[in-house]
């Protein structure tokens, strides 16, 4: 029922007070009135429990029954072409926008090796490879600090005096050379798993075995050319097979594995049960609201409308928090584990907090018939911003970064992996979302109560005007509506 409507509808509150007869007064009823009917030779009534679907007795139900369902399907193939395609865009072409994904590549060689790969890397276009000269960071643990900060996705960096190295081996035969140790690859997998997994790693893997591939045999075949009647030279080759074998290859550093499988039931599946825990409490508040709000004053109503939805997420939110609990969710990777834990049940607070509200903000304005066409696109706008990074979605998705689903998932991401701290940001947004529905909730309570309560103070103005004047008439001269 619209706000309006529920200002002077009393009808649920006698309801609720017992006003109504017991189901077997209304049986007795039903049955003196069919024979009441009978015997004035009207219609008899409809005997409960006695037809089938299409008797002649239901065609007045099958009619009511087509104008409901008949409008509600209409309805939500509208809804369903409306929203849809926005999830479905957002990851239609995620293959297409890889090279937007960032690579550093720093050359700390200056020799074949550093020559060979960091060109090579700089012509592929899977990714967006970048060079970047070694005095910007001048240690591995410098480079290793930028990526966690999200300065780049990625970032290859070939060893200082790989190809002295290599060659060194060869010459005197090192045994222990590893050819692993002249690139190093940084990443940070839980910063998004799916982007690392899909693209990101496949296609520095790709794209360095085809560089090493054919650098490591150009080599061998130089090195074999040069040293073919140097008996000293294949004696010590034979020593350090691996400089053949495969004389330059790469190590990955996964600096922020993603490696709490649990965790993707917090970072996107759970994050849509807690808005629909939220919407729970939004409808079920609204039946207690069609109770009592005929008898609140509109500002003791508008209290009521911000203060019990808030009161019901704090231990909703608590205990969705305590799911993890027994699921070895790992919650100190950046706080200590109480810490980490109870951040995270505050942000889910926030997150519940940030689109519960809307949900009430929205049946104010669209009642509860409609309320399940607002939930499915305030469920889509945020899940379609929550599974990929913006850089592999067409560039409309860029409003990812203000929804909740977004943020709450950066700030659990930062809780249990350690990844980029912008949890003051984060919750920030968060607390504008709410303080929005602070805003909106008591606005639009305001304006649809105020004609229906001004219509019912006039109602009981005329009313006692018709009682104290002696003629019985009506004098409205001075009647004006009363504020709300």
């Amino acid at each position: 029922m619209p706000e309006g409507q529920k200002a002077t509808n009393v009808g649920p509150a006698a309801a609720a007070l017992g006003a109504v007869a017991s189901s077997d007064a209304h049986e007795k009823a039903s049955l003196a009135r069919a024979s009441d009917a009978r015997r004035a030779g009207g219609k008899p009534q409809l005997k409960k429990f006695a037809y089938g679907f299409w008797d002649p007795e239901m065609k007045p139900f099958r009619k009511i029954a087509l104008k409901i369902l008949g409008p509600t399907v209409v309805l939500s193939i509208l809804v369903m072409w409306a929203c849809l395609p926005a999830y479905w865009g957002s990851l239609w072409k995620s293959n297409h926008f890889t090279d937007r994904l960032t690579v550093r590549v720093i050359d700390r060689d200056g020799g074949e090796i550093g020559s060979a790969v960091s060109q090579g890397l700089l012509q592929m276009k899977n990714l967006k490879f970048f060079s970047t000269d070694p005095s910007a960071f001048p240690t591995n643990e410098d480079v290793a600090e930028d990526v966690v900060q999200e300065g780049v996705w990625a970032a290859i960096v070939i060893s200082e005096g790989a190809t002295e190295a290599l060659a060194q081996a060869r010459s005197i035969g090192n045994s222990s050379y590893n050819g692993s140790n002249a690139i190093t690859v940084y990443y940070a997998q839980a910063r998004n798993e799916l982007a690392t997994g899909n693209y990101l790693q496949p296609y520095i893997l790709e794209d360095l075995g085809m560089i090493t591939g054919r650098f490591n045999a150009e080599s061998v075949a130089q090195y074999l050319g040069q040293n073919a009647g140097n008996a000293t030279a294949m004696e010590a080759l034979a020593r350090a097979p691996t400089t053949v074998v495969n004389p330059v290859y790469w190590t990955l550093d996964n600096l922020r594995p993603y490696n709490q499988p649990v965790a993707t039931a917090i970072t996107l599946v759970g994050l849509i049960y807690m808005l629909i825990f939220a919407f729970i409490i939004t409808m079920t508040n609204n039946a207690v609201r069609e109770i009592i709000s005929p008898f609140l004053t509109t500002k003791s109503y508008i209290f009521y409308r911000l203060a019990s939805p808030l009161l019901c997420y704090l231990p909703i939110s608590f205990l969705f928090a305590m799911v993890s609990l027994p699921f070895k969710v790992h919650f100190g990777a950046h706080f200590t584990y109480a810490g980490g834990f109870f951040l995270w049940a505050f942000t889910l607070f926030l997150g519940m907090a940030s689109v519960g509200l809307a949900t009430e903000f929205a049946i104010t304005i669209l009642g509860p018939k409609f309320m399940a066409f607002f939930l499915i696109p305030l469920i889509i706008v945020n899940v379609s911003v929550a599974s990929l990074p913006h850089e592999l979605q067409p560039w409309i998705f860029r409003y990812g970064v203000a929804m909740p689903f977004y943020n709450v998932g950066k700030v659990v991401r930062t809780i249990i992996f350690n990844t980029k701290n912008e949890i003051a940001m984060n919750l920030g947004i968060l607390l504008a979302w709410i303080a929005l529905s602070l805003i909106t909730i008591p606005l639009a309570v305001w304006l649809f109560r105020r004609k229906a309560v001004n219509a019912h103070r006039r109602a009981v103005a005329e009313n006692e005007y018709d009682v104290n004047m002696p003629d019985g008439g009506r004098d409205r001269s001075n009647l004006t509506p009363a504020k709300v």
